[in-house]
């Protein structure tokens, strides 16, 4: 994406936010990136292009924050995910996964599937790297959707779960290592 297409993509991403993404019509989802719906067209063709455009905007976004600032692989890099999880679900007062809303609007849109299912991948391939543990990989997604989906109702007694979790595996994992 080049700086305006960016620009526009985080202000779609916005409105989509706060509104979700079956209701916001092309013309209010213009208004909220402040152009002309000339411009909107130029760079978002669709309005699956404009939620294709918001997701990729956002993934970007997530994959920078959870890999700023973490330790390398092991426990401390595992618990440090999730100190970054509760910190983006303070920022984002808790709502549940933004992929996971625009596909629940749009489930016949292949492309939107398709990127959903990129970001979660990435993810995925991330959390085996972060805890040097290719098998945890797909223990610390589960943890972290997990999270994500319930961290409405339970707030950081989630993420301190998940963390207490994470502990647990890493310790039956030394202890293997040790019989």
């Amino acid at each position: 994406m080049d700086s305006t297409q960016r620009q526009i993509a985080a202000s779609l991403e916005q409105v989509f936010w706060n509104r979700g993404f079956a209701e916001p019509s092309v013309p209010e989802l213009r208004a909220g990136a402040g152009i002309s719906m000339r411009t909107l067209y130029r760079y978002f063709p669709s309005r699956e292009a404009m939620i294709l455009g918001a997701l990729e905007y956002r993934h970007q976004r997530y994959i920078t924050y959870v890999r700023e600032g973490v330790s390398g692989p092991g426990l401390e890099a595992a618990e440090q995910l999730f100190d970054k999880l509760g910190g983006w679900m303070r920022m984002t007062k808790g709502k549940e996964c933004f992929f996971r809303q625009a596909l629940a609007a749009n489930p016949d849109s292949g492309e939107i599937e398709a990127t959903v299912k990129r970001h979660k991948g990435e993810l995925l391939a991330f959390f085996g790297e972060l805890s040097g543990q290719e098998n945890f990989a797909s223990t610390l997604y589960m943890l972290h959707e997990g999270v994500t989906a319930c961290y409405a109702e339970m707030g950081e007694t989630a993420v301190e779960d998940a963390k207490r979790l994470v502990r647990q595996m890493f310790k039956a994992v030394n202890r293997q290592q040790y019989c």
